[in-house]
Parts: C-alpha cells; sequence; structure tokens
C-alpha cells in the first residue's frame, strides 16, 4: 500500500486557512470626480479670475501666467489688471535718497514680505558707473517712475542720459544719449530751467527714449522749448511754444516734473504751477491755494510737493507746522478749476511716541522731501531722520537717518513696484492652449 505523507503544518497549534483572494481596488470614482472638479473650476474663466484676483503680490501673478497661454491671457487682461491694481495696490520697495553729502543717490529698501524681499535682493540699484572718475560732476535722477529712473552724469564738459531698469538688469543701463554741455552766455535776467522725462506708458513700443523740456524765462514771461531724444540717440527736430505771462517770476523748486495725459506740470515757489500741453505747445499757469501761497520762497521749497492723481488732476501737499494739508485740483489744464482741502493731519497725534521734545521747542523744521501718487504717502524729515507717513492708514515709520545732521537732503523718490507686471512670452503649443 503506497505511503500517504502529511502535508507540512504551520507553526502554531492550528492550521492556517486559505487565504482569501486580494480585494480588487475600488474604482476610482472619487478620484476622478476630484479631478473632474477641478478641472471644470479651472476651465471656468470667471472663477480662474476671481482665484487669481485672490493672489497677494504681482509676482505671484506672473507666476500663474506662467501655466499655459490661457492664464496668460486672463492674468494679462487689461480689465483684470485694473481690478487686480485696486485690490493689490502697486507697493513702495524703497527709494532713492539725494543729499548734499552723497556722491549720488542712494538707494534704501523698506522691508518687504519674503516674496517681494527677494524681488529686490535681486535687483540692481547702485547708480555708479564704471567711468564714476570722469562723471566728477556727480549723478543726478530727473525722473523715477514705476520702476523705471533717467539718469543723468554730469563730467568733463558733457552729460550722458541712462535707462535704468534695477529691477530687470538684462535690460538694465542702457545710453540714451551723450551730448556736450559747454558753457552759454545767457542775456541778462534770462533763466533756462531743463526737464528731462521717461514717455508716460513706458515706451517700449516707442521710438521716443525721452523728452527734454527747456523753460526760457525772463522777467514774468516765459516760452518753452521741447526736444524728443530718439532711442537711436537722435535728437529730433525742436519745437518751441508762444510765450505767456506769469503772475511772479519763475523760479524753479526742487521738485521734479511729471507728465500726466500729455500735459507737464511744474511746481515753481512764487506761488503757482506752470503746465505745458505738449502735444498743442500751450502754456498755462494754476495758482496755488492762498494758504499755500503765503510760504516765502525758500520755505516753500521744503514744504511743498505735487502729486498726480489718479485719473486727472493734482494734489498739493503742504506741511504748516505741525500739520499736513492735502489739496485736490480736478483740473483739465486751465486755472479755472478751484483747489479743495480734501485732507488734515496733525502729526503730533500720528507720530505719537516718536515726538521728540526738541520738535516741541520750535527748533526744529519739518520738511517734505518727498511724496507718492495719488497723496498716497510722503516722506517728512526732521533734525536728520526719515520718515515715511501713509496718509491713509496715518501710520508713520522711521526710515532713514542722515549720517551727518547738518546734512542737507534734496529730494527723495520713491521706487514702486512695476505696474502692470511685465509677463513672459509663451511658446504656443498644443497642450498649453
Amino acid at each position: 500500500m503506497p505511503t500517504v505523507h502529511p502535508k507540512p503544518r504551520p507553526h502554531g497549534s492550528q492550521a492556517a486557512a486559505p487565504s482569501p483572494p486580494p480585494p480588487s481596488p475600488p474604482p476610482p470614482v472619487a478620484s476622478s470626480a476630484s479631478s473632474s472638479s477641478s478641472s471644470s473650476v479651472l476651465d471656468d474663466g470667471d472663477l480662474l479670475r476671481e482665484i487669481l484676483l485672490r493672489l497677494a503680490h504681482p509676482t505671484f501673478l506672473v507666476r500663474a501666467a506662467l501655466v499655459c497661454r490661457r492664464w496668460l491671457r486672463h492674468a494679462s487682461d487689461r480689465a483684470f489688471l485694473r481690478r487686480f491694481a485696486a485690490l493689490h495696490p502697486p507697493r513702495l520697495l524703497g527709494f532713492y535718497v539725494d543729499s548734499a553729502s552723497l556722491p549720488r543717490p542712494r538707494f534704501v529698501p523698506l522691508p518687504h514680505p519674503p516674496e517681494l524681499a527677494a524681488v529686490v535682493r535681486r535687483g540692481s540699484f547702485d547708480l555708479g558707473t564704471a567711468a564714476d572718475l570722469h562723471f566728477h560732476l556727480g549723478t543726478g535722477i530727473y525722473c523715477c517712475r514705476n520702476g523705471r529712473l533717467l539718469v543723468c552724469h554730469r563730467g568733463g564738459g558733457e552729460s550722458t542720459l541712462q535707462l535704468r531698469r534695477p529691477l530687470h538688469p538684462a535690460s538694465d543701463g542702457a545710453v540714451i544719449s551723450t551730448f556736450r554741455t559747454p558753457p552759454r552766455p545767457l542775456p541778462p535776467n534770462q533763466r533756462h530751467t531743463r526737464y528731462i522725462l521717461l514717455p508716460e506708458d513706458g515706451g517700449d513700443g516707442d521710438a521716443v527714449a525721452c523728452t527734454v523740456v527747456t523753460l526760457v524765462s525772463s522777467e514774468r514771461e516765459v516760452f518753452a522749448k521741447v526736444e524728443k531724444i530718439l532711442r537711436a540717440g537722435v535728437w529730433d527736430v525742436a519745437r518751441t511754444s508762444a510765450p505767456i505771462e506769469l503772475p511772479a517770476h519763475w523760479r524753479r523748486s526742487l521738485s521734479r516734473g511729471f507728465l500726466v495725459n500729455g500735459k507737464l506740470y511744474m511746481l515753481g515757489t512764487t506761488g503757482y504751477i506752470l503746465g505745458l500741453e505738449l502735444v498743442s505747445m500751450s502754456l498755462f499757469f494754476i495758482e496755488v491755494p492762498d494758504a499755500v501761497r503765503d510760504d516765502c520762497p525758500e520755505s516753500f521749497q521744503l514744504s511743498v510737493k505735487l502729486s498726480q492723481a489718479e485719473k486727472s488732476g493734482l494734489y498739493l501737499i503742504h506741511v504748516e507746522g505741525f500739520k499736513i494739508h492735502v489739496w485736490l485740483h480736478g483740473t483739465d489744464g486751465n486755472s479755472t478749476a478751484d483747489w479743495n482741502l480734501v485732507n488734515t493731519i496733525c502729526l503730533r497725534e500720528v507720530f505719537g511716541h516718536l515726538v521728540k521734545p526738541s520738535w516741541e521747542s520750535g527748533d526744529s523744521r519739518i520738511s517734505l522731501p518727498g511724496s507718492g501718487d495719488n497723496a498716497e504717502f510722503v516722506f517728512l524729515e526732521v533734525d536728520g531722520e526719515v520718515f515715511c507717513m501713509d496718509i491713509i492708514s496715518r501710520t508713520v515709520e522711521k526710515v532713514y537717518e542722515m549720517a551727518m545732521k547738518d546734512d542737507f537732503l534734496f529730494e527723495i523718490y520713491p521706487f514702486m513696484m512695476v505696474w502692470p507686471p511685465i509677463f513672459p512670452a509663451l511658446i504656443k503649443t498644443h497642450d498649453l492652449e
């Protein structure tokens, strides 16, 4: 009889039961539903725009635009950008300070969240050049707007205009023009005042690199000469305005002129703002409010700044003792509209614990070296210390201290985040549509 060998027993006291077959994976219903739901949300243009509106910074918006061409179209749409800017206004990244003790304007960054701080760290803000020894007469800023600076280096009988884009090193430092500046004898009682302006729209698609406006004044009469410098460095044919009679002698203030809707506004120190309509080449003036005009030219120089309104019009900011007055002029390019006092701020209340006893004694003077668009913020200097005050929230922080207490602060140039942001160009492929 054949021998039957028993099967080996497993370890333990009892035999193991047969293993059941492995369970089949559940149908991917939930995963498919989730994926389908996400896809339907992101495929909906209205919902996508609402999501993009909740991004905190323009840098996040640029990153979102890298996803695909459809996202780029939504993120760069003009109507969408207007909504985004209303919720997230361009941030003040820092400022350039220009004083008597500095060889050239110096950039001072402001503290920011990590995302914006990284943007500033990657920038190239030093205005020095390899030819600094040649430009022994110094470096000045003619215009600082929307992430761009128009810088003039002077020395050796010539001046060099340079376009600086600190946040975009690849296109930074282009020389616009180098021209001789020989001294010319001026007729008696005649003064020349020069303003150099960047295009309003950024000029990326324009042949014009900048516009040079020269005011020629004598007694109470003034006319303007306008020249355009093309991107090739060529100076266009000059145009000249008809002269006009002014209410008082023209004396330029330290404030730089600014261009709004084709009109150049220039603040003087003798009670009015001089304007030039560039298309028609017509000059006009706007008298400042009586309460501001009472300041002598020397006080006016340090206590008054112009600020452009969002759409049209002008803000005039006036420091009087320990108060700031903000006036609005809804001008269309004439002097018939009225000034309206829209804000008055007591600096003692706003500064609070920052007020020092020397300020109260009357020995200190508060000056106004800089301001932002729409009268949103101002820079105030007291005894060599510089403060930035947000006019809307009425908050103040100390942002700079001059190394020499007797230094003279000429002007502060706010440096803002570029707006609208510069979006990347995506390569068109079928899977990125």
